[in-house]
């Protein structure tokens, strides 16, 4: 997804979810060699921006992998709830997110 995409697809989806009030913050993550981050975003949308490469995403609205060890036939880029992140490689990875905090 592009980041012109998501910033316009943001108030639709707040809106089919159901709010009206909520803050957009730009997020640039690095994680680290065979590691995992995990973020709590119950109250947030998480968008992964463009396709990382080498980086496994996991939450409750679906799984995004391009690490190679899994074929999925869609990658979501939209996320919330528990977020996994997972580095599988041994190099550095950075992943870009556009995050949607709900206020109401």
């Amino acid at each position: 997804m592009t980041e012109n995409f998501i910033l316009s697809f943001i108030p639709e989806r707040m809106k089919q979810l159901g709010y009206t009030s909520y803050h957009i913050r730009y997020r640039d993550i690095a994680v680290l060699p065979n590691s995992n981050i995990i973020v709590p975003a119950y109250n947030e949308l998480w968008f992964a921006v463009d396709n990382p490469v080498g980086i496994r995403i996991e939450s409750g609205y679906g799984v995004y992998d391009t690490t190679g060890s899994d074929t999925f036939f869609e990658n979501k880029h939209e996320h919330r709830g528990e977020i996994l992140i997972t580095n599988p490689d041994t190099g550095l990875r950075r992943i870009k997110f556009i995050q949607a905090i709900i206020v109401n």
